[in-house]
C-alpha cells in the first residue's frame, strides 16, 4: 500500500493496522489518547484516515467527527485532572516541560479564551491548551465547545492531505515541506511571544496563577 513515507514505517503501519481492524472505534480511542497524553500523533493518524477516506473504506464526516469527539474527550480528561489536582499533579508525570506549561499559562492569562482556539490549532502548542484552562477553571461547556470546534477543523486539514496526497510519497514530501515551513513560521512567532520580555519577567517573578475564569457552577 502506498503510504506516507515521511513518518516512519513502523508507526505508520501500526496505526494503519489499528484503523483497519477497528475502523471508527479505533480512531475514537486513539484520539482520546492523543487528547490526554499527546500520543499518537494526530497528524499521522488523520493523514492515514484521509488515505482510507480516499479508498472508500472510511467516510469523511463520520471519521472527522469521531476523531474530534475523541480528542475533545481526551482534552477534557486532562482539563479535569488539572482542575481537580492542580498543575503540580501533571508536572510530576514529566509528560510536559514545566517551563513550557508556565509560559503557556502566562499567554492564556494575557490573551484569554481566544487563545484556547488558536493554540489548539498550533503544532507543539495544542498539547498544552487544556492545562491553563484547567488551572483557570474555564467554564466546562465553553472549554468543550472550543476544543471540539478546533479539533474538528484540525481533522479536516490532515484528512484532506491524506485524501489527496496519501498515495504519492513524492507529492507528499513536497507538500509536507511547505506545510512544515508554514507551521514552523507560525510556531516560531508564537514561541517568540512566549519568550518575550513580558512573559519571562512574570515567569521569573513567580507569577504563575491564572485569574478565576467563569466557573460553571
Amino acid at each position: 500500500m502506498g503510504g506516507i513515507a515521511t513518518f516512519g514505517y513502523n508507526a505508520h503501519m501500526d496505526l494503519e493496522a489499528l484503523i483497519l481492524g477497528g475502523s471508527y472505534v479505533s480512531i475514537f480511542a486513539l484520539m482520546i489518547a492523543n487528547g490526554f497524553v499527546s500520543f499518537p500523533s494526530s497528524q499521522v493518524l488523520y493523514i492515514i484516515v484521509g488515505y482510507f477516506v480516499g479508498t472508500g473504506y472510511l467516510a469523511l464526516i463520520p471519521a472527522s467527527l469521531v476523531g474530534a469527539l475523541g480528542n475533545t474527550i481526551g482534552n477534557i480528561f486532562l482539563y479535569e485532572a488539572v482542575r481537580r489536582h492542580g498543575i503540580r499533579y501533571i508536572e510530576r508525570f514529566k509528560i510536559f516541560r514545566a517551563e513550557d506549561i508556565r509560559k503557556v499559562e502566562m499567554v492564556f492569562q494575557k490573551k484569554g479564551l481566544w487563545f484556547l482556539f488558536i493554540g489548539k490549532l498550533l503544532p507543539a502548542i495544542k498539547v498544552f491548551v487544556p492545562i491553563p484552562a484547567g488551572v483557570g477553571k474555564v467554564h466546562r461547556g465553553a472549554f468543550a465547545a472550543i476544543m471540539f470546534a478546533a479539533s474538528w477543523a484540525w481533522s479536516f486539514i490532515f484528512i484532506g492531505i491524506g485524501y489527496f496526497f496519501g498515495k504519492s510519497a513524492e507529492v507528499w514530501k513536497s507538500y509536507g515541506i511547505i506545510l512544515m515551513i508554514v507551521a514552523g513560521v507560525v510556531v516560531f512567532l508564537f514561541y517568540r511571544y512566549m519568550n518575550s520580555g513580558a512573559i519571562l519577567k512574570e515567569l521569573e517573578g513567580g507569577v504563575h496563577g491564572l485569574p478565576d475564569a467563569k466557573s460553571d457552577k
